[in-house]
């Protein structure tokens, strides 16, 4: 008779036990599978950017069987993308591990992200200057020295590769790519002198071959030929604008520069102006405009323009143009208009 508020008391503490076990699971469910997507997303971030350096290694093999006759700026720009996808997997590379069990493989793919990157910045500097300095024998040496380099990060990324098989440690959803950066089973000691020969054939377009050009003159307003071949300004205005477009005809970029102009009127003083011309990227060009240069109808102007590279050129035959025209007369208007 007395045992019921004993029973209601029981129940008044299990309650609050029941409760706080409930809860605390929720917390250790939610906080594993808090770690399970941070695991998730870190294999994801490792697994990206190992694609991206096994497409780099793709193109860079394409390149390395075909040193003989490739350009020097499609080089630089094969080796520019493979030097970004290290980059990236480099910063990959340094992210904590959200699972202790993946300190292992953090290890081995910094190491053979470091290893590869440090081979392909030595076999970069050894290709281009075999090509630049044809007597220099010491190239071979480091040219091999990359190559060692190189290889051993593609045997560390092999034991990245053998540590996710593991079972005890977490791996990609997907399937980590293959990669060699410079696929070539070949012993060292032959590869580095053929290579070393393909880059110093005369097919090939490595060796250094700066050029910088003037490509084309014009005028603001735009002159024109006329029937007996005169060159001719129409006069619209008192003042015009000398557009000259500088080129990059080499394979590597150009440094600062110079463009000069004499603009001289039939029979009186010459006018000297100097621009500056920014570096330019092989194959691009940039616009250097005289402004506001004074004219009066009917007279005749010779232009001579020169470019100093200021730096080391090719041809320098380009460098130089000159040209005669003549600014119209205006044409007189009649008045139409009638009195009364």
């Amino acid at each position: 008779m007395f045992d019921q508020p004993r029973k209601r008391r029981r129940r008044r503490i299990i309650w609050p036990i029941l409760v706080t076990l409930v809860v605390a699971i929720g917390v250790i469910v939610a906080t594993a599978g808090g770690d399970a997507r941070a695991t998730i997303s870190y294999l994801e971030e490792v697994q990206l950017s190992a694609q991206q350096v096994a497409r780099a290694g793709a193109t860079l093999e394409t390149l390395v069987g075909d040193l003989s006759r490739v350009d020097r700026s499609e080089f630089e720009s094969v080796v520019r993308g493979v030097r970004d996808s290290l980059r990236e997997a480099a910063a990959v590379a340094e992210l904590p591990v959200p699972d202790q069990e993946l300190l292992g493989a953090q290890v081995l793919y910094r190491l053979a992200v470091d290893s590869w990157s440090q081979g392909i910045e030595g076999f970069s500097e050894a290709i281009l200057l075999a090509a630049d300095e044809p007597s220099n024998q010491e190239v071979i040496d480091q040219l091999a020295s990359a190559v060692v380099a190189v290889r051993a990060g593609d045997e560390l990324y092999g034991a990245l590769l053998e540590e996710f098989a593991r079972d005890d440690v977490p791996s990609p959803v997907g399937q980590m790519p293959q990669v060699r950066l410079l696929p070539v089973d070949t012993p060292i000691t032959v590869l580095a002198p053929a290579w070393v020969e393909a880059a110093r054939s005369e097919t090939s377009g490595l060796a250094m071959r700066p050029s910088i050009r003037i490509e084309q003159v014009s005028t603001r307003p735009e002159w024109v030929q006329s029937a007996d071949g005169t060159i001719v300004v129409p006069a619209v205005a008192d003042t015009i604008d000398l557009i000259v477009v500088v080129g990059n005809a080499g394979n590597t970029p150009t440094g600062e520069a110079s463009l000069s102009l004499v603009f001289a009127a039939q029979g009186a003083e010459p006018e000297e102006l100097t621009q500056p011309v920014s570096p330019i990227e092989p194959g691009m060009s940039t616009s250097v405009v005289f402004q506001d240069l004074e004219v009066v109808p009917g007279t005749f102007y010779e232009i001579h323009l020169e470019l100093d590279p200021q730096g080391p050129d090719t041809f320098s035959e380009d460098n130089r143009h000159s040209t005669a025209f003549l600014v119209n007369e205006a044409t007189p208007t009649t008045d139409t208009t009638s009195a009364g």
